[in-house]
């Protein structure tokens, strides 16, 4: 098997709730395609394995799989494979009980996903931010994260234009064939 068949095999372990042997054979991948010299999958390997690992609850080996995959990113300048990588850490962390870090670590793949022009994983990582919050009591906080990811959208749908219309984010557009005022 050449490396992009065992990330495959890997992968459909993970679909199946295999976390351990699929964190094994992403292991096994991530080795094949640095034997490759092919960084940015082996990058992705180690990121998918720290992803197996807390899922499986070993967060120790979670932790271990994304320090490897974030220095991996980072030298080859990939913001979105790192800001990934924050995300699945603050996640981890969130796993832990530990929400100060995963709120700093929120904020910090926030802010590369928007240096990467990457508006949904903005929005979705406010959204994971704020129901972090929400879970604190923190209510005010999980409102404005929420609506800060709202605000990501260039063409919301009807429950998210409601949902930034209540939060007092944009209005409803108007419904009208003539152009609107852009003021």
């Amino acid at each position: 098997m050449d490396a992009s068949e065992i990330k495959e095999a890997s992968l459909q372990l993970y679909r199946e709730g295999q976390y351990e042997a699929a964190a094994a054979r992403f292991e096994e991948a991530q080795r094949a395609f640095e034997a490759a010299a092919n960084l940015k999958e082996a990058a992705e390997c180690a990121n998918n394995r720290g992803v197996c690992w807390r899922q499986a609850a070993k967060f120790d080996a979670a932790a271990a799989a994304f320090g490897e995959a974030q220095p991996l990113f980072q030298s080859l300048n990939d913001v979105m494979g790192e800001a990934q990588v924050l995300g699945n850490l603050a996640a981890l962390h969130e796993s832990q009980g530990d929400a100060a870090q995963a709120m700093a670590l929120y904020q910090q793949a926030i802010e590369l996903f928007e240096q990467a022009g990457a508006q949904t994983y903005v929005k979705d990582t406010y959204t994971a931010l704020s129901k972090l919050k929400l879970k604190q009591r923190d209510f005010m906080g999980a409102i404005a994260s929420f609506d800060a990811g709202l605000e990501q959208l260039d063409h919301p749908n009807l429950v998210e234009r409601m949902a930034r219309k209540i939060l007092g984010g944009g209005g409803l557009p108007k419904q009208s064939d003539e152009p609107q005022d852009e003021d």
